[in-house]
This record gives structure tokens, sequence and C-alpha cells, in this order.
């Protein structure tokens, strides 16, 4: 072999070896890019789940400060009951002291009688003395019955306020638990999420655990508050919504969880067309609401609004549709549809617990101004009866102060005879005083029947 060939063959040898070497470095430095690329997406991913973990924890602590907020103004509420009670007792503790002075005045009465007229007939005016105490004691009794039944009423109201307030800290003790333990919940199941959509089979019933978890987040429970797979009022159809959340006063409204995502799904992975898959997925948002307007559910339940709540668990699903068609949620809302995520659903159940609990604060409150009604009227019936007795002691004394201008111009006369004719030299009978004792009438305000009336009218208007 010659030197000239020997050059050309060492030439072609080392070109095929640079060649070589080039395109083995080509090939890593591509398959780098491309792995280089999926990890980006997969950190952009992540990133966006973690946010929407921050709100729902933010959410979740605004509805505890609300929670005890409420537990606050029950505090309130029972402590203006105590402090009511309070009141009426010491009325009743009043009038017994004045009853009771009366008493005291009437027995010193009867004794002053007892002295002057125990050898002249005072024996007959003590029997009726005894008789009228016995009545007025009687009266008073009777008449003060139904304020202390009154009394025991609104004990018992305010010892069930108590207890509400008892069970409202432990439903929200619960809720704190309950809290905590969906955000734990929610960390585990982040992490199985995007390998448990991927399998169709589970889509369905993922859907409809979301649904239920976002009603027990807001406080809501089942076969009370709401129900699964309910059917409706029409025996013509067999449709069978995902959950049936009940309205205050009456009436339903339906939510259904059957939304696809595959389009979605596919759109997140690394190597789809994601405009084209994002657009099939608009289109099938699309598709399911007016499938779902056609069933008309709010003719299929009684005292139903017209509406239905499409409930997408995923809020990157909703936000991925928008940006294909920004006005999905005016043209759903045209067809009577409203698309929920689960942040606006759970504001939404938010709303409806809470307006059933102030239907109940509502009944509680009618309930109360019923008892305050009744008591101002029984309290006027009392004023009234009381004044007869003032009337009554009045008459004692009248009639006690006859007895003395008969004893004086009767027989006292005939007695102070025999002293002057010397036929006894026992001790001069002296003529008892008049008593002067005036029975003061009801002046307070709050006790004239015509106050305590128009109180009641008032107490009535107001609990209607």
């Amino acid at each position: 072999m010659t030197v000239g060939s020997d050059g050309a063959w060492y030439d072609a040898i080392m070109n095929w070896f640079l060649g070589g070497l080039i395109g083995f470095f080509l090939g890593g430095a591509i398959v780098g890019l491309v792995l280089w690329l999926r990890t980006q997406s997969q950190q952009a991913s992540l990133k966006q789940r973690a946010a929407s973990l921050d709100e729902q924890c933010a959410r979740l602590n605004e509805e505890l400060r609300e929670a005890r907020q409420n537990a606050k103004e029950a505090d309130e509420r029972r402590h203006a009951s105590d402090v009511e009670r309070a009141r009426l007792e010491q009325q009743l503790q009043g009038r017994e002291a004045q009853f009771e002075e009366q008493k005291k005045l009437l027995e010193e009465a009867e004794k002053k009688l007892l002295a002057v007229f125990e050898a002249t007939g005072a024996k007959l005016l003590q029997h009726n003395t005894d008789r009228f105490m016995k009545q007025a004691e009687k009266s008073f009794d009777e008449k003060s019955k139904p304020i202390r039944e009154l009394l025991e009423a609104q004990k018992k109201a305010v010892e069930e306020i108590e207890k509400k307030r008892e069970t409202a800290y432990v439903r929200l003790d619960e809720q704190i638990k309950h809290i905590a333990q969906s955000h734990e919940r929610l960390n585990t199941e982040t992490n199985r999420l995007v390998t448990a959509l991927r399998r169709p089979e589970q889509r369905g019933r993922w859907g409809e655990l979301q649904l239920e978890n976002v009603v027990q987040l807001a406080g809501m429970t089942e076969h009370c508050d709401f129900h699964t797979q309910a059917q409706t009022d029409d025996a013509s159809t067999r449709d069978r919504p995902d959950m049936v959340v009940n309205l205050p006063g009456g009436g339903v409204i339906v939510v259904d969880a059957k939304v696809s995502l595959d389009a979605y799904l596919n759109a997140i992975q690394p190597d789809a067309d994601r405009e084209q898959e994002l657009t099939r997925h608009a289109r099938q948002v699309e598709t399911h609401v007016r499938q779902l307007a056609s069933k008309a559910y709010w003719n299929q339940f009684d005292r139903t609004p017209r509406l239905v709540v499409l409930f997408m668990p995923l809020e990157s699903a909703l936000h991925a549709a928008l940006e294909i068609k920004p006005d999905l949620h005016a043209e759903a809302m045209k067809q009577n549809v409203l698309i929920a995520t689960p942040t606006l659903l759970v504001a939404t159940l938010r709303a409806i617990a809470y307006g059933w609990q102030q239907e109940a604060i509502a009944e509680n409150a009618r309930d109360i101004a019923a008892v305050g009604h009744e008591l101002y009227d029984r309290l006027a019936k009392f004023t009234e009866h009381f004044e007869r007795v003032g009337r009554g002691l009045n008459g004692a004394t009248d009639s006690y102060n006859k007895a003395i201008g008969s004893l004086e111009s009767r027989v006292l006369v005939s007695a102070r005879r025999l002293r002057e004719l010397h036929a006894t030299t026992a001790k001069e009978i002296q003529s008892p005083p008049p008593l002067e004792i005036e029975v003061r009438d009801v002046t307070a305000p709050d006790l004239q029947r015509s106050a305590i009336e128009e109180t009641g009218e008032n107490a009535s208007r107001g609990g209607a």
C-alpha cells in the first residue's frame, strides 16, 4: 500500500469517527432538552396545585372565624335572657314584700281590735278579720301562681337556649376537627389525584366523593340537609340527580357532578396538542350544560327555584374552558345552569346553612315573644286583683272606725254613768283611737294596667 492511499484511508476513518461523535452529542442534547421541558411542565402543575391548597386553607380559616362569631352572639343572647329573668324575679319579690307589709298592718289592727272589744263582741270582728285575711292570702296565692308559672316557663326557655348554645359549641368543635381532617385528606388526595384521574372508571366516583366532601365541609348532614341519588317527584322520569340540597322554607336545589374531563386530562399531557384538546374540553362542558338544562329538574321537584348546579371538582378545568370560551358562565345561566367549582359551591351551601340557622333563631324569638306577651297579660290581671285587695283593706279600716264610733256613743256612755254612780271602782275605760291607715294605690307606670296592656301589645307585634 502506498503512502497516498494510507493517508486517504486515515482521513476516512477520522471523518467517520468525528461524525459519530457529533451525532452522539447532538442526540444527548435533544434527549436532555425533552426531559427538561417535561420537568418544567410538572413543576408548573405542582405550583398551581399548591396555590389552590393555600386558597382552601384561607377559606377554612375564614369559616372558623365566622363560627366563633356566631357562638359569641349566642352567648350575648343568653346573657340578655338572664338579665330579663332576674328583673322579673325582683319585681315578684317586691310585690311579696308589699303584701307582707299590708299583712303586718292588718295583724296590728287585729290586735288592737281584740284589746278593745274583748268584752263587747270583739270575737265576731276577730272572726271576720281572720276570714278576710285567709281570703286575701288565698287570693294572693292564686293570683301569684300564674306569675310563678311564667317565670318557670322563662327559666325553661333560658335553659333551652343554654342547651342549644352548648350544642353549638360541640358542633363547632366537631366542625374544627372535621376541617383539620379534611385538610389532611386534601394533602393525601393531591398526591393521588393525577394518577386517579387517568383511570376513566374512577373519574365519576371521584366527582361524587368531591361533591360529598364539599357539602360536609359546609357543615351539612346527609338525609337532613341534603340527599344523594334522590328520586324526583315526577313518576314519568327515571332521572336521579347526584345530590339534592334542601332549602329553608321547603323546596330543593339540584346539583349534578357528571361533567366529562377526558379532553382536559389529555390537554395537560406534555406531548398533547393543548389548544385542540382545550377546545374539545370547552365543547364537552357546553354539551353537558345543554343536556342538564333539557332535564328541567325544577319541574320535577316541588317549590324548586328555576336553577340547577353543575359541579366541576377541578378549578383548573373550569379556568381552562373559560380560556377558550370566556362567556361560558353567561351562556349557562341563560339556560338556568350555574357552573360551580368547590369554592363557589361551599359559599352557596354555607349561605343555605345560614338561612336554616336564621329560621331556627326566628322561630325561637317568636316563642319568647309569645311567652312575654302572656306574662304581661297575666301581670295586668294580677295588678287588678291586687287593687281589689287594697280596697278590701280600706273597707276593713272603715268598719273598724265605725265600730269605735258606736262604742263611744252607745256603750261607753253607759259605762261611765256606772262609774259616776260609784257602782264600780275599776279603771276607767278609755276610748280606743280610730285608725287612719290608707292603702297606697298602684302608681308605678310599669304596673298600671293600661301601660302593661300597651307593652304587651308591642311585644305581640314584635313577636309577629
